[in-house]
Formats: structure tokens, C-alpha cells, sequence
């Protein structure tokens, strides 16, 4: 079969038609056959120039033969020949090169590479690979480190080549073995052999553009044939157009086993050595250079010709893009040609002298391996002058008219890569432990044969990446390759994206590449919907490669057109945990409500303890959303915790009604830990679910338990008085003066106060309401506040207690006195009465009364440090700001009053017993039932009684209250003095200040009231203020009690009769100074003898002002002396002293 004839039978194959394997083999082999024909035959040792020397003196006989072929005076020049004519924008090699090179050159340094071995190569390779490695380290103003940076980032192969050359000529320069000009034919040779390295190391990477391997083959071409110093002979038959008889018979004598490439496709489709031989005879007379060289030629037609193959202008999106693509692909198929003319120079016999002007003059940019001046011309001009037979371009016919181009080169090309991937995966699974296992799935010889047949059939770098990715991902779906082999085909799209932007890139491969990352998207969403069967045992590292494949798939860009179906499959994915996180809910609440425990808080503790220990570990394993998207924590919070809360309100009964049994139980404590947890729940839901809030009543469910907290802890404050005042010795502690009984009674008082602001209530207002006053609900319920319970009861409790102690020191009793009978006590004061006036005589004050008035202080004290710390300001301003509106219920609208009612004075009383002339009398306050509302303390015989004691009284409306003024009997009942009535009338003291009422008792005499009036507030600030004016009554009250027992002695020792007996004197006037001596010697009999300490321990603010030692005489009189003279001054207008004394 002639090549035209297969042609023609090429030519009627459809290109859609299915590639058979047996299609595929038969066209790979004649590339691989075309490879071998093109392979620069590398002369014997001795007189070859590729391969190394390994003795001096064929180094020196080397030397002496190429004298004249030396660079400097052959036909190019280093620069010349490794320009890069792409420009900046050409294709660059890949970044892996680095590293395989990096190997190759430590090997040939060590002397480890036979085939470089002569001590010039290492010398050079040596030096060379240490820079490379040095300027990892270097500072970046180095020159040197500058340069290989820039190789790093432009990835230029001829800017490698050049810096190889400077240095090799640095080094050979130096070496005093190279005389003349030796160096330069040794820079020569050095410069052929990295060549060579390079072409190796690059056979050892995987996809490298093809444009990066014709040009380093035509650099080793051109190299090889400018060393081998052709003799005029072979010029001759050159130009002649006769085959090189050499290379003729070298040709005819090959066999497989010097076919590397075909030896290696054979085991791909597993063929014998014998099939091989027989197939590469069968195609040896139509696989030519010749046809080789007119299927680009048919190329560059069809691209004039705007034919679909390779390539026309609908293929790409955009002129710019084609006309790039354009400009690319015929300096490409020109460099091969020109290529295969320089391996074969018998091939320019097809070339017609004038085939400069058939193509475009863009079409043919300038070859880094074509010869310069007119030495392609000059070749073609003297082979036709010899008369031969020119094949001129117009029998290259337009079309799919190839030898060596498959109908369908992308379906073969893919089928190929597939039979590739598969033998090689197989090869790696018989491999013995110890051997490595190559960098990448595909290995060395079958990267070389892709690499040309990608080359032959015009196979664009972005398919060919685009392909092995596709290939792999379908693999990957068969489990027939592991998932890393994703990432590495990914790296090579990025990295083709990288080097030539997908703008320009036809609309096909961009279609593939789109279909392509669609369906790794879709496959590995299916691998992370399976991955999510069970969220509380997933880890990061089970979908950490799925994670990784997707960011990159969804980074690039390429599926965007897909992005409905993508939002779809990632609802699907959100939905799928949403599933887990409600079937991992029910289970563990189901296992956990199943116990029979009675305290059903129980559960209910655990099931949020384990919700938040899986949130918190779901956070710790995935900080970030999945894709960007898929929140897990959020997710999983977003389903669970509307149910959580469904349940906790499904058992709002059972736990109210375990809470207030007796015994209780559902402890409270077990409550508020509910409380807490679920409070931080929802506080977790809020943080990661911010687009699904939940509006729920978290107090409104909780508070009637921190009501009945509060009940509680009213029902213990009267223990507390108890419990604190039992263990008082009312011994003075510390500088303040107090005993151990307000200390302990505040810690109590602090630990509630405490739990409140612990709970951090989420409801401001109701927060404050929990601080403020005893109110009621619409049912008339009371409602317990912890101010209104702790702050104005306990503190009264503890006062009045601490006042009737005080009182019963007071006023004691003599031992058995209560036993004796009623008689005894009219015994005794008819007793007294025969007697007559009785005997003044001092009281001895106890220390423990003084510490009990010091205590009433402390309580003041402290209750203003509680005032502080509860900050009743800002909770009376949040209750203004947020109180509901006044409610239209006459239930629930009821305003209350609070009267501040003093008792101040009476005059003119009458006894009712004639044989009395003197009272002992105090006041009741009453309502309109009779209910006693106050009760005034007692003064003793005088009918004008003045008492200063304040009550408050609280009111819904209008109300008459009776003050009945009252004479203490010693038997019986006690008499009425008189009655006086006052109307408590809102409107008549509604303004707020301090009215003075007499009223008239209906006997005689009367008595005055100071009555004022405010609006009882609902709120702390009122509350306080009421019981610091309940510290300040008691506190008062026993200061009166003290002046009582202290006021007749006074009245006896600084009377008028008695400061005359002392003085003694004729004179009209007084004596003052024996007076006062007089009383001083009297006080002290009275008192008896001088003691330097008070029996009144005083507080820390008023010991400054004691003093350490006794008073002096001096002292005594001074202090006596306005009292003497208001004695006198009251003698003199004859006022009743005993009164006014009893006033004081």
C-alpha cells in the first residue's frame, strides 16, 4: 500500500467514528517508529561528539579535529541558537523539572551517572548545581540569586541553557589544561551535554507542553550536527538529494530492541517482539520522514484553509484568542519541519525553492535550530538545479489527509492515556516493598510516548491535561486509582490555566475541562454525602480529601454554569446532616427520658450536656464551613435545639409539680442548672445559626421557680434573725464595735443577692422586678421580691428582736417576779405610795446593751453597702422605663399609700383617777376595725408626754385612724386617757409635705400629729428608704430609753434644792464653784469609783474623739455650768423643772 493509497483509505474514516484499541496501537506505532527515524544517531566515541570521553588523549586528538568547528567561528552563535521565539508569554517547563534535575546533577557530581563520567562534565555539572543550590540561601540582591529567581519564575528552557553557559565558561576559562582557544571547544561539548541532561530529565516529567520538547530536541540536533564538522562529501550528497549512507545503513539495520518507545508499546498491548517486527515492516514503507513531513504541511493548509483540523476561528470565543493560537501553531509545525530537514537533509527536496512565499510571513517566525543566512536556500536552489524532481506543495491536498494522525486524535489520545494509567497502576501493585515508587501514575517510557504522540496528532497542552484528569476521575469512580491522583491531575490544569489564560483557549477544551470539574464536583459530593452518615463520629481527616478536591474544583471558576445543580447537591448535603442531627437528637433523648428517676429535671441536664459537648467537639474538628457552606455546628444546632426546647416545655407540669413537693422532688438547684444550660444553648444558637433566630420566653419558663426561690428564702429569714442573734454573746468585735450577729446575718443576706445576679436573667425588666417590692399579680396572689422580703423585713426582724432584748435589759425583772401574782404588783405600788417619794438611785449600764445600739448602727451600715451592690438606681430606672401601662382591672390598678404618721406631743392631760397627778402614758394608733396599726413607747409621770416616734402606714384609699392616748397600769387594764381622730385622705396630703394636726382628745387635752404622705413605689429605692427610717426609729427609740434611765438622776443632783444644800451659803447668789464641787463628789458616790473606760464601746469614727484618761474638776465644771444656769434661770420663772426634764 503506497502512502497516497493509505491516504485516501485514512480519508473516508469519520471523525466521529469509535477508536478500536487496535486504531489506536496501529497509528501510536508509527509515531513511535517516526520517533526512532528522527533520533539523532550520536557517532562512536572516538569519532563521535554526543557521547562522553573517557581518556585525555582522545580528549587532545578531540580538540585538534574540531578546531575549526568551534563556536566562535561556527555557524551560530550560543545566543542566537537559544532564543526563545515565543517571547514572555511562550510556554513554560514544568516546575517539577527543578527537582528532577536537581537529582540528575548530584549524580553526575558524585560520579554516580555513567554516562557522564568525564572529570570536565562533573567539574562543570558540580560547580553549576551547587549555585542552583546555594541561591536557594542567597540574599536577593545577589546577582546570582537574582538570576536563577528569575529562571524559577519565568520557567524559560533556553534561559536554563544560557545560564549553564555562562557558568560553564567561567570554570573553563580558568583551567589552565585548556590552551588557546580549547576552552571553547570543551564549553562546546559541556554545552551539548546539559542539553542532553535536560532532554532526559524532561522524558522524567510528566506532561510537558510539546512545544518545550520540539525545541530541546532541535536544540540537541543542531548541536550534534555543528560538532560533527561535516566533510565536504556529505555536504555533496546532501544537496544532491542522496541519502547519507551512514545513516542509510544504520537505519536498515535497527530492529526493535533499539526502539525504545515501540519496545514499550508493545508491552502496553501486549505484543510479542514478534508482532512487532511484523507490524514495523508492514508500516515501514508507509511510516516515512517524508510523510511525516507532509502531514504538517497538510496541517498548515487546513489552518490557511480555516478546516475544523487542528484548529479554525469558531473554535475559540474571541479574535485575540485565534489569532494567538494561530501564531503558535505554525511557528510550531514550522520548527518540526525544519527539524526533521536538519535531522534528514535529503527531506529539502520537497521543499520548493520559492516555498517562502506559501505561507504567510507570520507563519514561519524564525527557528531557534534553523541555519542563518539563506543555508535552507542554498540546499533547495542546488537540488534543483541539478534537474531533480521537486514535489511541490500543490499536491498536498486540504483535509483529513494524514499518515500519522489518527481520524479522531483526541478519542485515540484519551484511549491511549487510559491503556497508559491502567498497565502502569497494574505494574505499581506487583512492585517489590523496598523499590520506590515513581512521583507520578504514569511512568517514564509510556510519559515519552504521550508526550509523541500529543506532538504527531496535534494534541493541545489543555486537552492532554484536561484529559488525564478526566481519565483519572472516572478510574477514581471504579476505584481503580486512589484518590490522591486527583490532586495531581488538578495541579496540572491549574498549572495550564497558569501558563496560558483560559480566555484563550478553544471553546471545546474549555467545554471539557468544564464537564469535567462538573463531574469531580458531583463525584466527590456523593464521597462527602456518604461521609456524613454519622456527624458524631466523623473526624476531618475522613473528608479532608474530598474537602480538598472541592475547594479546588469550586475555586477555579469552571463550574459555574452548573451552579443550580450545585446549590441543589450542597442543600442536599445541609439537609443530610440536618437528618443526622435530628436521628442522633431522638436517640439520645430517648435513651435518657426512658429511666425511671423521679427528678425528670435529670434528663433533661444530661441531654443538654451532651448537646453541648457535641457542638463544642463539631467546632474543635471543623472551625470552618465545609465548601464555605455546610456550617456543620450550625446545622446540627439548628435542628437539635427547637426540638430541646419542644421537649422542655412538653415537661413544664412534671417539673413544677416535682419542684413543690414535700419533700421536693426536682430540686430547685437541679432547675437553675436547667436553666443555665438551656440559657447557654440558646446563646450557642445565636452565634451560629444568626439566620434562624429563636424567639423563646426562656425567663417566662423559668420564673415561677425563682419565685418560689424567693418564697423560700422569705420563709428562712426569720430563722436567720433567730439562728444569728441565738450565738450572740453581743461582745464588741473589731474597731466597729458590733457583734457577730450582723456579720452572719448579712453573709445570709448577701448569698441570695448573689444568686440572682449569677443567673444573668435575659429579661432586664423582670431582672429588676426580681430586686423590687412585695406586689400582686391579677389573682391577687402575692408575688415574693427578694428587696421587699430581705431588705425591709429581715432588717425590722432583726431590729425589733435586738430592741426587746435591749428593752428587757432595760427594764428588768427581779428572779421570780413573773411567778408572783397579780396582787403583788398593786402590793408593791400601794407599798411605794405609803413610803412616799422613792430613792433615786443610777442605773448600771451593761456592755452588752451599748453593743446592741452599736448593732443598729452596723445594720444601717451595711445596708447601705447592699444598696450599693444591688445598684438600686439602675433598677429603679429600668422599672420606670419598661413598666407596663396602668391596667384598666379596679383589681390590679389599686394605688397604695404609704403615711409617715409621727407622734409628737401631748398636753393637758387629765388623769382619770383622782388620787393620780401624774401619767404614765403612750399612744395607739387604730383603723376603723379596731386593728392596732403602732404602738408608742411609754413616758412616765408627766401629763405632757412628749414622744417623737414616727410610723408608717400603708393604704389602698381613704382611711380614719383613732389615736388613743393611754395611762400604763401595773394591774389590769390599762386606762384611756382620751381619743382623737385623723382622716388619712390621699387628696388632702397629696402634696407630699409634712402637715402638723392637733387633735383634741374627747376628754381633755390634746395631742399633735405630723402626718406626710408618698406614693408607695414599686421599687427598691422605696423599700430601702423605708427601712433605713425603720433603723433610724429603733436606733432612736433606744437613745430615748438611755436618756430615760439617765434623766432622773440629772433632774435629782442638778435640782435647785440640792445645788442649795451644797452650797450653804447666806448670800443671795449661788456658790458655783463649792456647787460644782459639791456635785462631782456626789456624781462619783453615785457612780462609784473612776474607771478611765467607757462601758459604751464606741465605733471606729467616734474613738478618735475619747479621751484616755479621767475628767478633771476643771472639766466636770465646765460642762456643768450652762446646765446650773438653766436650772436657775427655770427656778426663777417658776416652770415645772420635773417637766421640762421629762421633755428632754
Amino acid at each position: 500500500m503506497t502512502s497516497r493509497s493509505y491516504e485516501s483509505t485514512s480519508s473516508r474514516r469519520s471523525g466521529k467514528e469509535r477508536m478500536t484499541d487496535e486504531d489506536v496501537y496501529q497509528y501510536a506505532l508509527r509515531v513511535s517508529y517516526l520517533a526512532f527515524l528522527l533520533t539523532p544517531k550520536v557517532p562512536e566515541a572516538s569519532n563521535g561528539i554526543e557521547g562522553p570521553r573517557n581518556t585525555e588523549s582522545n580528549r587532545d586528538s578531540f580538540h585538534a579535529s574540531r578546531l575549526t568547528g568551534a563556536i566562535s567561528s561556527s555557524i551560530y552563535s550560543v545566543t542566537d541558537l537559544f532564543r526563545d521565539p515565543s517571547g514572555s508569554r511562550g510556554a513554560k517547563f514544568p516546575d517539577k523539572l527543578f527537582k528532577v534535575l536537581d537529582l540528575k546533577m548530584q549524580n553526575i557530581a558524585m560520579g554516580k551517572d555513567p554516562q557522564f563520567n568525564d572529570q570536565y562534565t562533573r567539574r562543570v555539572i558540580a560547580i553549576f548545581w551547587g549555585e542552583m543550590k546555594s541561591t536557594e540561601r542567597m540574599s536577593s540582591r545577589d546577582a546570582s540569586a537574582a538570576a536563577w529567581r528569575q529562571i524559577r519564575d519565568d520557567r524559560k528552557i533556553e534561559g536554563l541553557i544560557l545560564l549553564f553557559v555562562r557558568t560553564a565558561t567561567q570554570v573553563l576559562r580558568k583551567d589552565t589544561t585548556l590552551s588557546g582557544d580549547g576552552w571553547k571547544h570543551e564549553l562546546d561539548a559541556q554545552t551539548s551535554h546539559f542539553v542532553l541532561i535536560l532532554r532526559d530529565c524532561l522524558r522524567n516529567v510528566s506532561h510537558v507542553p510539546p512545544e518545550i520538547t520540539a525545541r530541546v530536541e532541535g536544540y540537541v540536533t543542531r548541536l550534534a550536527e555543528g560538532m560533527q564538522s561535516p566533510t565536504p562529501s556529505s555536504i555533496n550528497h546532501a544537496a544532491a538529494g542522496t541519502s547519507d549512507p551512514t545513516r542509510t545503513a544504520t537505519m536498515s539495520q535497527a530492529t526493535v530492541e533499539d526502539m525504545p518507545l515501540i519496545i514499550a508499546l508493545g508491552k502496553l498491548f501486549d505484543k510479542s517482539k514478534k508482532d512487532l517486527h511484523s507490524d514495523l515492516n508492514t508500516i515501514r514503507q508507509v511510516s516515512t520522514e517524508k510523510a511525516a513531513l507532509n502531514d504538517l504541511k497538510t496541517c498548515l493548509k487546513n489552518i490557511n484553509a480555516d478546516m475544523p483540523f487542528p484548529g479554525r476561528r469558531d473554535d475559540f470565543d474571541t479574535e485575540d484568542a485565534y489569532h494567538r493560537w494561530r501564531t503558535q501553531e505554525t511557528a510550531h509545525l514550522s520548527q518540526l519541519m525544519l527539524a526533521m530537514i536538519r535531522t534528514n537533509p535529503e527531506l529539502a527536496r520537497s521543499m520548493p525553492s520559492d516555498s517562502s512565499s506559501s505561507y504567510p510571513q507570520y507563519q514561519r517566525p524564525t527557528s531557534t535550530f534553523m541555519p542563518n543566512g539563506s543555508e535552507l536556500g542554498q540546499m533547495v536552489g542546488s537540488s534543483s538545479n541539478n534537474g531533480d524532481v521537486v514535489t511541490s506543495d500543490d499536491e498536498i491536498e486540504v483535509g483529513h489527509n494524514f499518515t500519522y494522525i489518527p481520524p479522531n486524535p483526541k478519542k485515540a489520545y484519551k484511549r491511549l492515556v487510559e491503556l497508559c494509567i491502567e498497565h502502569d497502576l497494574e505494574a505499581m501493585v506487583h512492585l517489590p516493598e523496598d523499590q520506590e515508587v515513581s512521583l507520578t501514575i504514569l511512568s517514564h517510557q509510556h510519559l515519552d510516548l504521550l508526550n509523541e504522540c500529543a506532538l504527531r496528532w496535534r494534541i493541545t497542552h489543555p486537552y492532554r491535561v484536561t484529559c488525564f484528569l478526566d481519565v483519572v476521575r472516572y478510574k477514581y469512580e471504579r476505584d481503580e486509582v486512589p484518590i490522591d491522583c486527583i490532586p495531581e491531575g488538578l495541579q496540572m490544569v491549574d498549572k495550564a490555566m497558569h501558563d496560558l489564560p483560559s480566555e484563550f483557549w478553544s471553546r471545546f477544551d474549555m467545554d471539557y475541562v468544564s464537564t469535567v470539574y462538573g463531574g469531580l464536583f458531583n463525584v466527590f459530593l456523593g464521597a462527602l454525602y456518604e461521609a456524613l452518615e454519622d456527624i458524631t463520629k466523623l473526624k476531618p481527616e475522613k473528608i479532608s480529601p474530598y474537602v480538598q478536591v472541592l475547594d479546588i474544583v469550586q475555586l477555579s471558576g469552571l463550574v459555574g454554569r452548573y451552579k443550580a445543580d450545585i446549590d441543589a447537591r450542597l442543600n442536599d448535603l445541609a439537609d443530610r446532616v440536618r437528618v443526622q442531627a435530628v436521628h442522633q437528637y431522638t436517640d439520645k433523648n430517648y435513651e435518657l427520658m426512658s429511666t425511671s428517676d423521679p427528678n425528670r429535671a435529670l434528663p433533661l441536664l444530661q441531654l443538654t450536656d451532651h448537646l453541648e459537648k457535641q457542638a463544642k467537639l463539631l467546632d474543635k474538628r471543623f472551625p470552618k464551613p465545609i465548601l464555605g457552606r455546610l456550617d456543620l455546628v450550625s446545622l446540627a444546632l439548628e435542628s437539635q435545639i427547637p426540638l430541646f426546647l419542644t421537649d422542655l416545655g412538653d415537661m413544664r407540669v412534671p417539673l413544677l409539680e416535682g419542684s413543690t413537693k414535700k419533700p421536693p422532688e426536682v430540686p430547685l438547684a437541679d432547675i437553675f442548672a436547667l436553666y443555665r444550660r438551656t440559657k447557654t444553648l440558646l446563646s450557642m444558637h445565636a452565634a451560629f445559626c444568626p439566620n434562624s433566630p429563636i424567639d423563646y420566653d426562656l425567663g417566662g419558663f423559668f420564673e415561677p421557680y425563682v419565685l418560689q426561690f424567693l418564697v423560700n428564702t422569705d420563709l428562712q429569714t426569720a430563722q436567720w434573725v433567730h439562728t444569728a442573734i441565738s450565738v450572740d454573746k453581743f461582745e464588741a468585735e473589731g474597731e466597729e464595735g458590733h457583734s457577730s450577729s450582723i456579720v452572719d446575718l448579712f453573709l445570709n443576706l448577701k448569698s441570695p443577692i448573689d444568686f440572682l445576679f449569677d443567673l444573668n436573667w435575659p429579661d432586664q425588666y423582670q431582672d429588676a422586678r426580681f430586686f423590687t417590692v412585695l406586689s400582686k399579680a391579677s389573682d391577687d396572689q402575692p408575688r415574693f421580691n427578694l428587696t421587699s422580703k430581705l431588705i425591709d423585713d429581715t432588717p425590722d426582724q432583726y431590729c425589733r428582736t435586738v430592741e426587746d432584748l435591749f428593752m428587757d435589759e432595760m427594764f428588768p425583772r427581779q428572779p421570780g417576779e413573773e411567778k408572783q401574782p397579780k396582787q403583788y404588783a398593786f402590793i408593791e405600788k400601794a407599798r411605794q405610795t405609803i413610803a412616799g417619794e422613792k430613792k433615786v438611785e443610777p442605773f448600771n449600764f451593761t456592755p452588752s446593751s451599748c453593743v446592741k445600739l452599736n448593732n443598729i448602727e452596723a445594720v444601717r451600715s451595711l445596708l447601705d453597702k447592699l444598696y450599693a451592690r444591688i445598684d438600686v438606681d439602675s433598677i429603679s430606672r429600668i422599672l420606670e422605663e419598661h413598666s407596663p401601662p396602668p391596667s384598666d382591672d379596679p383589681r390590679t390598678s389599686k394605688q397604695r399609700f404609704l403615711f409617715t404618721v409621727k407622734v409628737v406631743q401631748a398636753e393637758g392631760l387629765v388623769p382619770q383617777d383622782s388620787s393620780s397627778t401624774k401619767l404614765d402614758s403612750f399612744v395607739t394608733l387604730s383603723d376603723e376595725k379596731g386593728v392596732r396599726l403602732a404602738k408608742s413607747r411609754t413616758i412616765y409621770e408627766t401629763l405632757n408626754p412628749r414622744w417623737d416616734e414616727t410610723f408608717d402606714i400603708s393604704v389602698e384609699a381613704s382611711l380614719w385612724v383613732m389615736a388613743s392616748v393611754r395611762d400604763r397600769a401595773i394591774i389590769g387594764k390599762h386606762d384611756t386617757v382620751g381619743r382623737g381622730y385623723i382622716f388619712l385622705d390621699p387628696k388632702r396630703f397629696g402634696d407630699y409635705l409634712a402637715h402638723d394636726v392637733w387633735l383634741d382628745l374627747d376628754t381633755a387635752g390634746r395631742i399633735l400629729l405630723r402626718v406626710s404622705m408618698e406614693g408607695e413605689k414599686d421599687d427598691p429605692q422605696f423599700f430601702f428608704g423605708r427601712a433605713f427610717r425603720s433603723l433610724k426609729r429603733a436606733e432612736g427609740d433606744m437613745i430615748r430609753v438611755i436618756i430615760d434611765k439617765v434623766a432622773p438622776l440629772l433632774r435629782h443632783y442638778i435640782s435647785q434644792a440640792t445645788l442649795a444644800a451644797l452650797v450653804k451659803s447666806t448670800a443671795v447668789g449661788y456658790d458655783y464653784n463649792k456647787a460644782f464641787a459639791g456635785v462631782t463628789g456626789f456624781y462619783r458616790s453615785a457612780i462609784g469609783a473612776d474607771k478611765a473606760d467607757s462601758l459604751i464601746p464606741l465605733s471606729h469614727q467616734e474613738k478618735v474623739k475619747a479621751r484616755p484618761q479621767g475628767l478633771t474638776d476643771e472639766e466636770i465644771e465646765s460642762a456643768l455650768t450652762p446646765l446650773s444656769k438653766r436650772s436657775y434661770q427655770n427656778d426663777r420663772h417658776g416652770e415645772d423643772m420635773e417637766g421640762d426634764a421629762g421633755y428632754h
